[in-house]
């Protein structure tokens, strides 16, 4: 079934309202469109996934998609998560998890993470997993073109499933790995997370079992722990199997029942617990301060038990809920706009946290420490819905947006990643949810959709209005002192209550009718032509010169059914904007998009764009300005008119400017009361060096800019389509899209500038080390980052070299920081290159760590760039890096994303199209020598910034020694 949520085990993704599920209703008014015996028809299965249960007891699902191409995606979901772990076991669902990959039966401690990647396979984004309250769930992609390699994958999840080894040295090593993904989760959030769960989970086991676990337990567990709690819940009784990829079903099924009919199944019978969280009358609050928050948020969340979604009026309840979170979440961005409102943002739907809890959730970001003032506008708006209703077209727009992005899944399902339908595979197993394949539920959109009533939306408001099992968080940004930010006293609980009740005692008015909305072109423009037609046969793509000196680059795919994909470029960017305008760049592109575009401003133009697909975006970087979009064939006309508005009738509104400015403001102070904040800061600062154009934005920045300042910048950058060149990579034809680039841009006014170049003197870079140590926070934690750099010989060959010694080191500083030393969770080295306006590389390596552990392991991080510089990898590695660029070369062919980012790239750097296709003699070059050569060349560490992060407590350790 369609989902909005991705599910996570962490609290705070719903304080931020990251995720939004659509779930059934109660207490909606009876539809009279149709008859019950239709409503009560149950969701089907969809046919074409092969649904079993081998005689072990172990479900399986199997499904043939071609998308991406000869690949299977395949996931091992065991029910256990860490709500079933006993007392002295707190926190071992989740390092069983980890133990995946420290050794099985089949695959040595060291040998298995090495062995996938030698296979193509990447860590973390090909082969991973999690662990929530509820179950824990292994991922795996493979590619499908070797029958050998297909079955090492089954082969290692089956590993997984029964033939973990549980080394004691491996799991000593692990210990630390998880102390340190515990490290780095703390914080801010995290604490004020900590002071939530007891009100919100309140009398439930789930209050006392978050994934993460007990750290005394993590350090100590004994072995037989791990085994015990391994051997109760692995067992092929409690877990599904999951394969969806690029092979035919049956072939599908009979890996599954080779590799997984042998598991045992214990003579025990499972005793599988499951667990909830107690209804509670009446309305509790709790609140939370921290002087290291970086915003202050208030939500209402109500829980309640989840209900099926087995019929055809289970669906309907879930379209009804979609559209009233549609409808009042425009509304909110429409209040947020307004600078003097008290909420910066806010939103409301539903999501499924728990296995056995449904849970409506509304929150507002505050504004100014208007805590009250924020809840009350969330509050009423509720309460406005629920006495007064919604507009018609306020539905309108709503059933429209909804009809659109049926619309583009259908068109583009069998394009649809095979791992999305995998982890709705996965929540069916886990959580129930139908599966009738995308073509009944296209279906039911356009029969239900339309005959959904306001009435029968407007009674989803009592959902957020209920009082009993509701609960009132608030978490706050304070000072030293416990004060907010303006120095007036955090709200206390009967406070947030009265708002409730005077709320509800109220008059409020109903909403205004909205004014008709204008056209985003008042006129037809003149039109212009296309002189030159050239075409890279190459790779399939027609360069058009136009009129105006703009340049288009057209590449029709049918990689997907139903996609187009733009992006654009100018040199430029900040580089050509005097030092003290560079503020105001930085903002321009903001306030341009919060004021609209021609003759509507941003709420109008967000109401002419709904149901709709098209978009497009500005933005002024570095080096050059830009725009980027999307859109689908019937809307491409659109998306001309938008990118022909972006040039020619920019917006900018006073009341848009002080909205930006009060929020980058705000942003501003506090990222300054964050440790994290505060070293992004600093590092931006030593990265910078003497460049402003390169230093981060300051309050008195902010202050300085003007509007008139922002709009002469922004028309500036945007001035001369002859600077410009346009990529369309997609599904159109392409006669139609000529005569389109014809009618809007070859209309774009030509300019009298000359064409733009970036002077060599802009971005000077600093020698030898800028290093700097800060002390920030009240968590034992430290974070280390270092970024080495150095002039760059520009060519293919040196960044196919470049990136692929970048990618060794990822591999070396895993091993030996992560998995060798138990040093750090996620540790890992990305590197980039400048060309202009002079050729420059950068490295960068960073991980969060242990204070106490700082000089061993930075000692050690050196080290290991060093040794790359010095001695060449192993084999092995350059195997497995190979194998991965193999992988990611052949999936990326197959994407529009892909091809639109690597035209752009050539064309930007002055590169021939068809080089583009020499990237698989590139791969099979790569050398040991190459790599070393290219380390030896970029791996400078007398050249370098670096920069510590030390808790505040530890200063005074430092000033002693000093």
């Amino acid at each position: 079934m369609r989902r909005l949520d991705t599910r996570r085990v962490s609290l705070l993704l719903l304080l931020l309202l990251s995720s939004i599920a659509l779930l059934p209703a109660r207490g909606v008014p009876e539809p009279a469109a149709h008859d019950r015996s239709y409503l009560e028809r149950e969701i089907p299965f969809r046919e074409e996934i092969r649904r079993g249960r081998l005689q072990n007891g172990m479900e399986y699902f199997a499904v043939s998609h071609p998308h991406p191409e000869d690949t299977v995606v395949l996931r091992l979901v065991v029910d256990a998560g860490s709500i079933v772990e006993t007392d002295s076991q707190r926190g071992l669902a989740h390092f069983v998890e980890h133990m995946a990959f420290n050794g099985t039966e089949e695959y040595g401690e060291d040998e298995l993470v090495a062995y996938l990647e030698g296979l193509g396979i990447r860590f973390g984004p090909d082969v991973n997993a999690y662990t929530s309250f509820d179950e824990t769930v292994y991922k795996l992609e493979i590619p499908t073109g070797d029958a050998e390699t297909l079955a090492t994958g089954f082969s290692v999840m089956e590993q997984w499933a029964s033939a973990l080894t549980f080394e004691p040295e491996a799991i000593d090593r692990e210990r630390g790995v998880i102390v340190e993904e515990w490290r780095g989760g703390r914080g801010a959030s995290q604490r004020m997370q900590e002071t939530h769960i007891p009100t919100l989970f309140a009398d439930s086991r789930y209050a006392q079992r978050l994934p993460i676990g007990d750290m005394e337990i993590v350090r100590n567990a004994p072995r037989n722990e791990f085994v015990s709690f391994y051997d109760r819940w692995y067992r092929p009784d409690n877990m599904a199997f999951i394969a969806a990829g690029d092979l035919p079903v049956d072939e599908l099924e009979e890996l599954i029942g080779e590799h997984f009919s042998s598991l045992p199944r214990p003579e025990q019978d499972l005793n599988r617990l499951y667990f909830s969280v107690p209804e509670r009358e009446g309305t509790r609050v709790s609140i939370a301060t921290d002087s290291e928050a970086t915003r202050s948020t208030v939500s209402v969340y109500t829980l309640r038990r989840p209900l099926a979604t087995d019929t055809i009026g289970d669906y309907r309840q879930l379209l009804v809920r979609s559209l009233f979170s549609s409808i009042m979440n425009e509304r909110f961005r429409e209040i947020a706009r307004d600078s003097s409102a008290p909420i910066r943002d806010a939103g409301m739907g539903y999501t499924r946290f728990l296995r056995d809890a449904e849970i409506s959730v509304g929150t507002a970001v505050v504004r100014e420490d208007k805590i009250l003032e924020a809840f009350r506008v969330l509050a009423r708006e509720i309460e406005r819905a629920r006495r007064h209703g919604v507009l018609e077209e306020e539905l309108d727009r709503a059933r429209r947006r909804m009809l659109e992005s049926v619309e583009s899944a259908r068109v583009n399902f069998e394009s649809r990643p095979a791992a999305s339908l995998a982890d709705e595979l996965v929540r069916h197993w886990t959580q129930g949810e139908a599966v009738p394949g995308i073509e009944f539920e296209y279906d039911l959109y356009q029969e239900l959709i339309p005959g959904i009533t306001a009435e029968e939306v407007v009674a989803i408001a009592e959902d957020f209005s209920q009082e009993d099992n509701r609960v009132i968080l608030g978490s706050f940004e304070v000072d030293e002192s416990g004060a907010l930010r303006n120095g007036e006293p955090v709200p206390e609980a009967d406070e947030f209550l009265s708002v409730l009740s005077d709320v509800r005692s109220r008059e409020i008015a109903p909403p205004l009718p909205e004014d008709p909305t204008a056209a985003l072109l008042p006129k037809e423009p003149a039109g212009g032509s296309i002189r030159e037609r050239i075409e890279h046969e190459a790779v399939d793509t027609r360069e058009l010169q136009l009129s105006n000196g703009m340049r288009v680059f057209l590449k029709p795919t049918d990689l997907r059914e139903d996609e187009i994909l733009f992006s654009a470029f100018s040199p430029g960017g900040l580089a050509l904007v005097s030092e003290d305008h560079v503020p105001a760049a930085k903002l321009a592109e903001t306030v341009a998009r919060e004021s609209g575009l021609g003759d509507l401003d941003a709420s109008a133009l967000g109401r002419f764009l709904s149901g709709r697909s098209a978009s497009v975006r500005t933005t002024i970087g570095r080096v050059s300005e830009g725009m980027s979009g999307n859109t689908r064939q019937k809307d491409q006309e659109l998306l001309m008119q938008l990118i022909y508005a972006s040039f020619v009738a920019p917006r900018f509104e006073e009341e848009a400017w002080d909205t930006v400015r009060q929020q980058t403001l705000e942003q501003l102070q506090s990222s300054a009361a964050s440790p994290q904040g505060r070293y992004s800061r600093r590092l931006q600062e030593l990265f910078a060096g003497e460049s402003d154009r390169l230093a981060p934005l300051t309050e008195e920045d902010v202050e300085q800019v003007d509007l008139a300042r922002i709009e002469e910048i922004y028309i500036d950058r945007f001035d001369d389509p002859a600077d410009f060149a346009l990529f369309f990579v997609g599904s159109f034809e392409m006669e139609e899209m000529e005569e389109l680039v014809e009618r809007y841009l070859a209309a774009i006014p030509a300019s009298d500038t000359a064409r733009e170049t970036v002077p060599e003197d802009r971005y000077p870079r600093p020698e030898g080390i800028a290093a700097d140590t800060m002390y920030a926070g009240s968590e034992p934690v430290a974070q280390l980052l270092m970024v080495l750099h150095g002039p760059y010989q520009w060519s293919q060959e040196e960044n196919h070299r470049f990136n692929s010694m970048t990618s060794v080191l990822n591999m070396r500083l895993r091993e030996e920081i992560r998995e060798a030393l138990g040093g750090a969770y996620s540790v890992g080295a990305g590197g980039w290159r400048w060309r202009v306006p002079h050729p420059w590389s950068y490295v960068q390596i960073g991980f969060g760590l242990d204070p106490e552990r700082v000089p061993e392991l930075r000692e050690r991080t050196l080290d290991i760039v060093r040794e790359l510089a010095t001695e060449a990898p192993a084999q092995d590695y350059v195997e497995r890096v190979q194998a991965q660029q193999r992988d990611e070369y052949r999936q990326g062919l197959k994407e529009n994303g892909y091809w639109l980012s690597v035209l752009e790239f050539s064309i930007q750097h002055g590169r021939d199209l068809a080089s583009i296709l020499e990237y698989p003699e590139l791969v099979e070059s790569l050398t040991l020598e190459a790599i070393q050569e290219s380390a030896r060349r970029y791996l400078n560490p007398d050249r370098r910034i670096e920069l510590l992060l030390l808790p505040e407590y530890t200063q005074n350790d430092e000033d002693s020694r000093r």
